[in-house]
């Protein structure tokens, strides 16, 4: 298995696209807010950098964990023998914001 193919099965993609669409927002509204309460320059830029930072942990995360219908467990832990790949069908159905029938 490919390492591109790795990655997308751990829905390491999926996570580091909501990732950045949600920091994206939060930058945005920190910047709006702050503008307006009048706050110091280094109030947003400090809020920049913590989503940065958080951003290559949210990605380890979804590397090193996989979401079960049991709940979160490590990748290691998780039975792949199940047939249909149950864990990853779920998985992806959990993470798909649009229900594919």
């Amino acid at each position: 298995m490919g390492l591109i193919n790795e990655l997308k099965r751990r829905n390491v993609f999926r996570v580091a696209v909501a990732y950045a669409v949600i920091a994206w927002v939060l930058a945005q509204i920190a910047d709006l807010a702050f503008d307006n309460f009048g706050a110091p320059d280094w109030v947003p830029k400090s809020v920049f950098f913590i989503l940065l930072l958080g951003f290559p942990l949210a990605v380890f995360f979804a590397w090193a964990f996989e979401m079960t219908p049991e709940g979160i467990k490590r990748e290691r832990d998780v039975d792949r023998s199940q047939p249909c790949g149950l864990v990853v069908c779920v998985t992806r159905r959990r993470l798909s914001p649009i229900k594919s029938r």
